[in-house]
């Protein structure tokens, strides 16, 4: 499973003040807030999660649907790096909508 780990390692960094857990799903590293994956590192970017409003996400060229052929409502794959100035942003977006979510059961 490839995933680009000066990614990750820049997420963990990002998300050190939430409780967070992590998995391995779709290929890559989840980061999950109270059960419910906020954002997730593979070799290519970001898949993160997205308020159907975002437009400032959505309209952006680096974005794509995250799994080409399936639908995956307020999901976007973000090719990005570490070193990029949007990733702080991409990433607190992600987990605030990841906290709008209800309490899972």
């Amino acid at each position: 499973m490839a995933i680009d780990q000066d990614l990750a390692e820049q997420v963990r960094s990002l998300l050190r003040d939430e409780a967070t857990s992590e998995k391995y799903m779709f290929g890559g590293l989840a980061f999950l807030i109270a059960g419910y994956m906020a954002v997730a590192v593979g070799d290519e970017g970001l898949l993160i999660r997205v308020a159907p409003d975002a437009e400032w996400i959505t309209g952006d060229p680096r974005a794509s649907n995250a799994m080409p052929g399936r639908a995956m409502r307020n999901w976007r794959s973000f090719s990005i790096t570490a070193d990029s100035t949007e990733l702080v942003e991409l990433v607190a977006h992600s987990v605030e909508q990841a906290k709008t979510l209800p309490p899972k059961k």
